[in-house]
């Protein structure tokens, strides 16, 4: 066999064998891709191959679907705990005192209420002496302090008070003249303090001090103002007035006097009565005007004062 011809059979075995082996290769490469439409065509095996470029973008998106998922899960979470859920109302149980506290609790109310009721009612200034003899006391103290400095006030006093009690003093005109004029100084500050306040303010302290003494401070004297109202006077209270006014009772006792105008009033009737009670009307409208005018306010009705006092 020469040389040629071995050349050529070794040549067209390579060649056989080139085409045998792409030749299967592309059978390999068909059988696989009938086999992927195959699977992307059935429902049940719609899942990509592993490896496949399909296969990991499907694993990319389920992973950010997964991702979302816990995100969305996390934020209710959060929701869900920042937002509170209404607290049920407690019932507030009342505390029971006991005899002790109760009493601590009146006292102190009973303090609170004096202390506003003396704030209300207004202090006037102090008064100066107006009595001789208590001018003549206290210049003998004064005299009595500067002769002997061994003695206590107490002694001063008792002393002081047993001599001008003992004897009469030669400068009794002139103690007489002091109380005199201090009367009228007295007079003269007490009217420019009250001026200082409205009438208003002094009607509401009266009313003050008509509960202090209700509750045992004595000493708390209703204040004299001239521009208080007169409160309006009743068709008895005219027929007192009016029968005193006749002279045929003042032989007569208080307490009979009144007896008998009560039982004459009694047996009165109504057309008798008639002209005392056209004066008690004339006289409420009088009170009205002059309320409204001094204290700038309509007078309050009867349920109002009930449920203030």
């Amino acid at each position: 066999m020469s040389l040629q011809r071995v050349a050529r059979a070794n040549v067209l075995q390579h060649l056989r064998l080139g085409d045998a082996s792409s030749h299967q290769t592309r059978v390999i490469g068909v059988q696989n891709q009938l086999r992927r439409l195959s699977l992307a065509t059935n429902s049940r095996f719609s899942t990509p191959l592993a490896g496949s470029p399909s296969a990991v973008k499907s694993q990319q998106s389920q992973s950010f679907a997964t991702e979302a998922t816990k995100t969305d899960s996390a934020k209710k979470s959060t929701k869900k705990s920042t937002t509170k859920e209404p607290k049920a109302e407690k019932k507030k149980t009342k505390r029971v005192l006991t005899e002790k506290q109760k009493e601590a609790k009146e006292k102190k109310e009973s303090r609170e209420l004096i202390k506003q009721l003396k704030e209300t009612a207004l202090q006037p200034p102090k008064k100066l002496p107006q009595v001789a003899r208590s001018i003549a006391i206290q210049h003998k103290i004064k005299e009595l302090r500067e002769q002997s400095s061994s003695m206590t006030p107490v002694e001063i006093f008792k002393e002081a008070i047993s001599q001008v009690y003992s004897q009469r003093l030669n400068e009794a005109d002139r103690f007489i003249n002091q109380a005199e004029e201090n009367r009228a100084a007295n007079a003269a500050s007490y009217e420019a303090w009250i001026q200082l306040y409205t009438p208003l303010q002094v009607k509401q302290a009266n009313t003050a001090r008509k509960h202090l003494r209700r509750l045992g401070h004595a000493k708390y004297f209703s204040l004299q103002d001239e521009r208080l109202v007169k409160f309006p006077t009743t068709a008895y209270l005219w027929f007192m007035k009016e029968r005193h006014e006749r002279g045929d009772l003042k032989h007569l006792p208080v307490g009979e006097s009144a007896t008998r105008l009560a039982g004459e009033w009694k047996n009165m009737t109504d057309s008798e009565k008639q002209p005392y009670f056209e004066k008690s009307d004339r006289d409420v409208e009088r009170y009205r005007e002059e309320y409204r005018e001094a204290y700038g306010e309509e007078v309050p009705s009867p349920r109002a004062k009930a449920s203030s006092t």
